[in-house]
């Protein structure tokens, strides 16, 4: 898992602790949106790494067959 997929699941664990810590409901319950948030941004992310490293395999795999 590439950096920037490391910081948002950091940042969503982060948050989780956070929430746990929240003494005040409406505070755990922000923290819980953003811990929702920062995993959905995360999920994202690395849909996006994986796509993109599909597509540079199958593109090295054309050029290799082409030749």
């Amino acid at each position: 898992m590439a950096t920037p997929a490391r910081f948002l699941l950091d940042q969503a664990e982060s948050c989780a602790r956070a929430a746990a810590a929240a003494t005040l409901s409406n505070q755990r319950e922000t923290f819980l949106r953003s811990e929702a948030a920062w995993r959905t941004l995360a999920a994202r992310e690395i849909a996006t790494q994986t796509a993109r490293a599909e597509r540079e395999r199958t593109r090295t795999e054309e050029t290799t067959d082409d030749r």
